[in-house]
């Protein structure tokens, strides 16, 4: 049995038990100046839209879909997982898909778990890549409505981003500046990037 069904098994489970006595569903819809993710953009530098649908229980299982507009057609995430607070750390650990539809063959498909950790305006998180995946780390910190991130993607690259969100009317708008550095000793698929991006989601 594959991850994936692993997954999909483990959430029938929780739909089917006392744990998923109470649940609240959500949607959310972005336009994106520039889609990038860990540093790195993912729609040619183009404009993107996305959205996704989640499912969070009272226990703080959830399970969720995320779909995106990419420059091999479309990026559709799979995941479900347990956030909470144990004190004044917050975690969430899930398992995440990252299905890629129109490349043939699920070539560039891949498989992550991971755990994200908070205290107050702090934030670690750690990637684990599946199979052949890569693994990544990512500290974060925010101060009002100003956020910064840093990662390292494993033989991948280094990135971070500025951001500065705030809202207009029905929408939550983000602006921030991202850069990545490729690993020019290990990946051969990257190049150093940096772009200026604009996000406007419907609250």
């Amino acid at each position: 049995m594959n991850k994936l069904k692993l997954l999909i098994v483990s959430i029938s489970l929780i739909l089917a038990s006392g744990i998923a006595s109470a649940a609240s569903v959500s949607a959310n819809a972005t336009l994106q100046s520039d889609y990038t993710w860990r540093g790195m953009t993912q729609n040619n530098g183009d404009a993107s839209i996305n959205g996704g649908l989640d499912v969070e229980f009272d226990s703080g299982f959830y399970v969720g879909t995320w779909v995106a507009a990419v420059g091999s057609g479309a990026e559709v995430d799979y995941y479900g997982g347990l956030a909470g607070e144990m004190g004044n750390i917050s975690y969430d650990i899930g398992y995440i898909k990252f299905d890629y539809p129109a490349v043939a063959g699920g070539g560039s498909d891949f498989e992550e778990a991971y755990l994200g950790l908070g205290l107050g305006d702090f934030g670690l998180s750690f990637a684990s890549g599946q199979d052949s995946a890569t693994d990544n780390i990512e500290i974060s910190y925010g101060f009002g409505d100003f956020g910064f991130a840093y990662g390292e993607y494993d033989d991948v690259g280094e990135y971070f981003y500025l951001s500065y969100g705030f809202e207009l009317g029905d929408f939550a708008m983000t602006v921030g500046y991202t850069e990545f550095e490729d690993d020019a000793s290990t990946s051969t698929m990257t190049a150093d990037e940096d772009a200026f991006f604009l996000d406007i989601t419907l609250l």
